[in-house]
């Protein structure tokens, strides 16, 4: 091997070394708006482990990758309900994939609010981990008002990290749905054997007014090794070459049996 692969060799190595630790994959599915105008919780289609799919909607809540607040591509995870509605987008570990709460270094996602929202200003998507300890089980919830975010910004997207942010708990986590003060590093303080089963963004329960926006890249990082969901509209493959020269050669077979059947029809 001469100096010149060795050098591109080594480059290489270094190229997968810097890629190692950070992953982005592209959610292109389920694809349309899951809504349920019922009283009691719903789910959509693709539910399952390691996928993300609509959970918890209810009472006119929507939910579902559209078009509608492109962001960082074609798409986002568009959000909708009036007063009172309920939608989340979850993604659940499988128990091979499931981690210790402790080894979580980084929690950021973008969301946005429609200058159409009735809802008070405060209220904006939330992110959520859902913990256990095989004992105590809940959501460690992010939300802005307990972050000293009084007026929500609208119309475009905001990077929210939430790495070191107020978070509180829900289920029989101690100090559920009263304490609203401690981080993730308290709750590793009191709880220290939890472990991450799930990823939830979502909106409602209780407010006031209707909500219209969005959320997309969602990230987290183990151990200093990142992954981002990018929720994007699917788009339509652009043929090969050697596709477009069959569609070509298609369109002119069709075109000349048309001329061909018009002939005919009017001889």
């Amino acid at each position: 091997m001469n100096r010149l692969c060795i050098a591109l060799y080594g480059i290489g190595l270094l190229a997968l070394a810097s890629t190692a630790a950070s992953a982005e994959v592209v959610v292109a599915s389920p694809t349309g708006k899951f809504t349920n105008d019922g009283p009691t919780n719903a789910s959509g289609p693709g539910v399952g482990f390691d996928r993300w799919f609509a959970n918890n909607v209810r009472a006119g809540g929507s939910v579902g990758i559209t078009t509608t607040y492109a962001n960082n591509g074609n798409g986002s995870l568009e959000f909708s309900g009036p007063a009172n509605a309920k939608a989340d987008f979850e993604y659940y570990f499988s128990a091979a994939n499931q981690f210790n709460l402790s080894d979580l270094t980084g929690l950021s996602f973008d969301y946005l609010r429609s200058d159409s929202s009735t809802a008070a200003a405060w209220l904006a998507p939330a992110i959520r981990l859902a913990v256990t300890n095989g004992t105590n089980s809940g959501y460690l919830v992010y939300e802005n008002v307990y972050n000293g975010v009084q007026v929500t910004p609208v119309n475009s997207f905001v990077s929210q990290d939430v790495t070191s942010a107020k978070v509180w708990g829900t289920g029989n986590l101690p100090g559920a749905f009263s304490e609203y003060g401690r981080t993730f590093a308290d709750w590793n303080t009191l709880l220290p054997n939890l472990r991450v089963t799930a990823l939830s963004v979502g909106i409602g329960s209780g407010w006031n007014g209707s909500f219209s926006g969005a959320v997309d890249r969602v990230s987290y990082s183990v151990n200093g090794n990142n992954t981002t969901f990018n929720f994007e509209a699917a788009t339509p493959a652009v043929p090969e070459p050697s596709t477009w020269m069959m569609l070509v050669l298609g369109f002119g077979v069709i075109g000349y049996a048309m001329r061909r059947k018009t002939v005919l029809r009017y001889v």
